[in-house]
């Protein structure tokens, strides 16, 4: 580590975690790249976190003690207050670095100045070192809009780098949110500037218990206090759809499905109908196992909001019912469920009479000679779309 003014600096706060976060410095220690330095923000730990840091790694971090757990935006931006680097990068005590994460990072931002937000693809695992699923990054430039769809980032704050001079700008973490703060400054930076990534998965993310993505309920407040508060920067565009309605019902929906794996079927009724509340044209992504049960419960919510709702509107509500039964057909499709693939189909087509989705014709009719047959076919149509193409 470079006793002069470094270029990167490395924020890792930590709360209680005597136990792993050696594993977290280690991997800044084994960085190919190594002109940067380490800021450890220990947030009022009781378990001796600060001794165990300071016998095993002396000056080689620098180590902060806040005197008493104040959250762990706070204990970021005391780290970005203590820090020197022209760079700054997150880093979360429980992940882990692969050795050339600031390399090819530090190589991303230096090549363009534009870049307001850098960040990378993850490594999931979970508490035995297991891979879960690669994440691998896809959208940069300019990509505000796009980041109040969904966090970009997809991982910890561990992914991202920054310089230092877009927080004359953004600003600091809003200590005010909780689960989603690191996503609250993506959003401003994203307004700052382009972003960009790193095509290689550089951050090892460890799932377990304690994750803070785990809490759904802080979760989904922040959310929606985000949502509340940046929303109204996006502009509504011509005459089609307003993107601000249809943003908050996909975000509403995909809390509704949280709640549901949760056994919480009540709240992800209300989260479900207040979905079409704000954006009635919307559909709802209906998959995975308990299939049967997520119909009964996504069709019932469909009824009884269009059940109240304008009733000069048949020819949309008939284009919607249509819409998820055919998700729905094709979910019953690849999971081998003929039987309701063929219910799907027809429910389908009853709705969206006398318009026909003639795509689920040949499957429908050669699902009677099994599922083997009907991918025999579907795929030859498939070849032969392509050849006249």
């Amino acid at each position: 580590m470079s006793s002069q003014k470094p270029l990167v600096s490395v924020i890792i706060p930590t709360y209680n975690r005597r136990h792993i976060i050696a594993r977290s410095v280690d991997s800044v220690l084994a960085q190919t790249f190594t002109d940067y330095e380490i800021i450890v923000v220990d947030d009022g730990s009781t378990d001796n976190t600060g001794e165990f840091l300071k016998k095993h790694y002396g000056n080689r971090i620098q180590y902060i003690a806040q005197p008493a757990n104040r959250g762990l935006a706070t204990a970021r931006n005391r780290g970005i207050e203590e820090s020197r680097g022209t760079y700054i990068a997150i880093l979360d005590d429980d992940d882990l670095w692969f050795p050339e994460k600031l390399a090819l990072q530090v190589a991303l931002l230096e090549k363009d100045s534009e870049i307001s937000l850098g960040y990378c693809g993850t490594m999931k695992v979970n508490g035995r070192g297991e891979m879960i699923e690669e994440i691998r990054p896809a959208q940069r430039g300019h990509i505000f809009e796009a980041m109040l769809y969904q966090n970009c980032l997809l991982g910890p704050a561990s992914v991202a780098i920054f310089p230092r001079t877009v927080l004359r700008t953004s600003g600091l973490f809003d200590t005010g949110f909780s689960a989603c703060a690191d996503w609250d400054l993506w959003v401003r930076m994203a307004r700052c500037g382009k972003v960009d990534f790193v095509d290689r998965p550089l951050v090892q993310y460890v799932i377990h218990d304690n994750n803070m993505h785990g809490d759904i309920n802080g979760m989904a407040k922040d959310t929606f206090a985000i949502l509340d508060k940046y929303l109204p920067l996006v502009e509504q565009g011509g005459a089609g759809a307003d993107p601000r309605k249809r943003i908050y019902s996909n975000h509403l929906i995909h809390f509704a499905w949280q709640y549901y794996e949760r056994n919480d079927v009540p709240q992800s009724r209300v989260l479900l109908f207040q979905a079409l509340e704000r954006d009635p044209s919307n559909r709802f992504p209906i998959r995975g196992h308990a299939l049967r049960d997520k119909e009964t419960l996504a069709m019932g919510v469909l009824r009884d909001y269009w059940n109240t709702s304008d009733p000069g509107r048949g020819e949309v509500q008939g284009k919607i019912f249509s819409d998820h039964y055919r998700q729905l057909a094709w979910e019953y499709y690849h999971q081998d469920d003929m039987e309701n693939f063929r219910r799907c189909v027809i429910l389908a087509c009853r709705h969206s009479f006398p318009q026909m989705p003639l795509r689920l014709a040949v499957p429908f009719f050669t699902s009677f000679m099994g599922k083997g047959i009907a991918d025999s076919f579907h795929r030859a149509r498939k070849r032969l779309q392509h050849a006249g193409r």
